[in-house]
C-alpha cells in the first residue's frame, strides 16, 4: 500500500512540476493575408488600390522601384533609385535607408482643398526615418518580397509636433510591372 501512495504522490507530484515548467507562449498579433500591408499609427492598413513598378531609365542609368498603395484616405509612396543600374527587369535586393533623394518615402492624406479631395503629404519623412528592405525579386514571374518602416513628422500653427509611425509594414510576391525608355 505504501508503494501505491508513494508512486501516487510521486505522479502527482511530477505533472506539478512539468505543469508549473511551462514557458510562456508569446503570440504574435497577424496582421493581414494581403500582400502590402503595414500598421499606421497603431492601426492596419492594407491598401486597395496598389501600384507596383520597377523602371528603367536608359539616359540616366538608373533603375526605380516604385511601390504606391491608397485605402481609407491614406497613401504611402516609396521610391528607390538605383544609379548605374542595367536594363533588366530584377532589381537588387538589400537594406535602403531613406536618404531623400535616392530612397524617398510619402505619407499622405486626403483633404478637402479648393472644392476637390486631393492626397497631401502628411509631415516629412526626412533622412534617416525610416528604411526599405527588399528580400526577394523573382525577375522571371516580376514578383518583389520585402519589409519598411518610416515616420513622418509633422507640427501644427502652434508648434506642437505629430509624428505618424508606419512600422511592420511588408510586401509580399507583389507583382510588379517592369518599363524601360
Amino acid at each position: 500500500m505504501n508503494k501505491l501512495r508513494l508512486f501516487t504522490f510521486l505522479l502527482l507530484a511530477g505533472l506539478f512540476m512539468i505543469e508549473s515548467c511551462k514557458k510562456d507562449t508569446i503570440v504574435g498579433t497577424a496582421y493581414t493575408t494581403k500582400p502590402f500591408q503595414a500598421n499606421i499609427n497603431g492601426s492596419v492598413w492594407a491598401p486597395d488600390t496598389i501600384s507596383n513598378t520597377i523602371a528603367y531609365n536608359s539616359t540616366a542609368k538608373t533603375k526605380t522601384f516604385t511601390l504606391e498603395g491608397t485605402k481609407d484616405q491614406k497613401q504611402v509612396i516609396m521610391n528607390v533609385i538605383l544609379s548605374n543600374a542595367s536594363n533588366t527587369p530584377g532589381f537588387t535586393t538589400g537594406t535602403y535607408n531613406v536618404d531623400a533623394s535616392t530612397v524617398l518615402v510619402n505619407y499622405n492624406t486626403q483633404v478637402l482643398q479648393n472644392g476637390q479631395y486631393v492626397f497631401l503629404p502628411h509631415g516629412t519623412v526626412s533622412a534617416g526615418s525610416g528604411v526599405i528592405i527588399v528580400s526577394s525579386v523573382d525577375s522571371v514571374n516580376k514578383k518583389i518580397t520585402g519589409t519598411f518602416n518610416f515616420y513622418s513628422r509633422s507640427s501644427d500653427s502652434n508648434g506642437d509636433v505629430t509624428v505618424d509611425n508606419i512600422l511592420g509594414g511588408e510586401f509580399t510576391s507583389l507583382p510588379y510591372t517592369f518599363t524601360s525608355n
